[in-house]
């Protein structure tokens, strides 16, 4: 059973009661994400979430290490482009505990100077661990291209530069700007009750306050082309994307459908093509990202020199047929059942639940039932994907980023 209830101070609480569970999942979903930032900010809602647990008034790190192993469940928190999310899963008995945990977690940060050097060291490792892994470091050479001078276009991380540089007022000076109540969503499913559960937010986050304007986040532009990056390594590491749909765009459900029939599944047709039948590579896989005022549709493999223009030239036909011809109604059957499966079998665990329910609030502002989800997949058509394709593969609009042992660029986007 769907509920919601919204604090005085405008946080939303969303939960989804099933008794049948063992577990709960819950989460502290705020909408400030590495958007948010300004270009001298870039790393720093990342830095908080890792900060957040270096220690409180009522608990150190290590305290906090305890509490969550002793649960018997899992807690941890990531950012991302749009948001921030403090999670936990735990049985139901020990909810009343996490949800002391990751609210003291969120509103009580100490950010010790000490543990600001510790975890500054932490980070670096992790942005440069992201540098020599070349399947990573593509997607953040891809975004600084694609995407230009807009926040989209710098990394989560940050930058190592930058990242050395922070103090704890530069922390607090963001914090205070960007951690606000009514931009802040409770998600919460499995074996819980609505009520205590509102009722023990209402007594950890009722002076939760921030009289500060709200950031107003700036569309996106996009900037298309080729662009090599040469490294010393085995293969070339390739990202090829163009925008997507948004979040809420009604085309969401014929742009899942595309994507996964292009290259999201063993089937797909790059998978088949490039992989199974020319042996080209080992991995190729289409993606798709969802933000709130835009999308990504993009492909992503790695591949020997010798094999990077018979790869492209695959991959450039096989997005041509997608405008050319509409697919068999079998394979939109097939991509239909195989999505209807995925979300069904996701369903069975609490802490996907808890996700789904926090996307629905942030992004549409209310519950959206797995019925109508699959609906909305069962109602696309080959026509409908057909127009979306020829809608979104026009090589003019799409960037392609290449790391490795790449020269000579003698092709062009083509199809």
């Amino acid at each position: 059973m769907y509920q919601k209830s919204t604090l005085t101070n405008g946080l939303r609480l969303v939960t989804e009661e099933s008794p049948h569970f063992h577990a709960a999942a819950l989460g502290v979903w705020l909408e400030v994400g590495s958007r948010d930032e300004e270009a001298a900010e870039n790393g720093l809602t990342h830095f908080l979430e890792h900060m957040a647990f270096k220690g409180t008034p009522k608990r150190c790190a290590l305290t906090i290490a305890r509490e969550i192993d002793q649960m018997g469940g899992s807690g941890n928190a990531f950012t991302s482009k749009e948001h921030t999310c403090f999670h936990g899963k735990v049985l139901a008995e020990q909810l009343p505990r996490l949800v002391d945990l990751l609210s003291d977690l969120v509103l009580n940060p100490l950010y010790h100077s000490e543990e600001l050097e510790k975890e500054r060291q932490v980070i670096l490792e992790e942005i440069w661990a992201q540098e020599d892994n070349p399947e990573d470091q593509v997607q953040v050479l891809f975004a600084r291209r694609f995407w230009g001078d807009h926040p989209f276009g710098r990394p989560i991380l940050g930058e190592a530069g930058q990242i050395s540089r922070f103090r704890r007022d530069h922390l607090l000076a963001y914090r205070e700007a960007t951690y606000r109540p009514e931009q802040t969503v409770v998600a919460a499913a499995g074996r819980l009750k609505h009520q205590e559960l509102l009722e023990a937010l209402e007594s950890s986050f009722q002076d939760f306050r921030n009289g500060c304007p709200p950031r107003t986040r700036r569309p996106a532009a996009t900037h298309p082309g080729v662009h090599a990056f040469p490294r010393d390594l085995e293969q070339v590491h390739l990202c090829l994307g163009t925008r997507g749909p948004a979040a809420g765009d009604p085309k969401r459900y014929t742009a899942t459908l595309l994507q996964l029939i292009l290259g999201g599944n063993m089937s797909s047709r790059l998978f088949q093509v490039v992989r199974e039948q020319l042996g080209l590579t080992y991995s190729i896989y289409s993606f798709l990202s969802f933000f709130s005022d835009t999308g990504l549709l993009g492909v992503s493999a790695g591949v020997s020199p010798k094999n990077l223009e018979p790869l492209l030239a695959a991959t450039f036909k096989e997005l041509k047929k997608m405008k050319v011809e509409k697919i068999l109604d079998a394979e939109l059957t097939a991509a239909q059942e195989y999505l209807k499966g995925s979300i069904y079998l996701a369903a069975e665990d609490c802490e996907h639940r808890m996700m789904r329910l926090a996307k629905n609030e942030l992004h549409f502002g209310h519950y959206i039932p797995l019925e109508e989800i699959i609906a909305g997949l069962l109602r696309v058509t080959a026509k409908d994907i057909q127009e979306l394709a020829q809608e979104l593969c026009r090589p003019q609009h799409w960037a392609l980023t290449l790391l490795g042992p790449v020269t000579d660029l003698k092709f062009s986007l083509d199809f």
